[in-house]
């Protein structure tokens, strides 16, 4: 399966520890919850990358520490606009950046001259606006 989310550049992993049934693909962007790693949702207040997978039965998983730059698929098309604004996760089998939302503010879209190909969905750069805290 895709990932999906791609990792642009990040100085920092860190093994976090998971829920043994919890299944996690690389590529998912996930949260903290009970202090455990979950997959992320549109709710979730602080986000990281997963480098790695879990599958049912392993104890940990591989994530980004900090703020990492990642390139994603928009749920709507990229606009000029939208760059360095602070958007949402959206979805929960396929996740995507929400370039419409605001509310938790977990992305930043990327500034830079490629941060996106207008009137495109895919490859928009973002970095983790609000990373776990460990």
């Amino acid at each position: 399966m895709a990932k999906d989310f791609k990792l642009t550049s990040n100085d920092d992993t860190v093994l976090a520890t998971i829920a043994s049934a919890t299944v996690i693909e690389a590529g998912d962007i996930v949260a903290m919850a009970s202090g455990l790693i979950i997959k992320a949702v549109a709710a979730s207040a602080e986000v990281a990358y997963a480098v790695g997978k879990s599958d049912v039965g392993d104890t940990e998983i591989e994530i980004t520490r900090g703020r990492a730059r990642l390139i994603g698929t928009g749920d709507a098309v990229f606009a000029v606009a939208i760059k360095g604004t602070e958007v949402d996760l959206v979805g929960t089998t396929t996740q995507l950046i929400d370039v419409g939302a605001s509310a938790t503010n977990v992305f930043k879209v990327s500034a830079s001259q490629d941060a996106g190909v207008v009137g495109s969905t895919d490859e928009i750069r973002v970095v983790i606006n609000k990373p776990i805290t460990f």
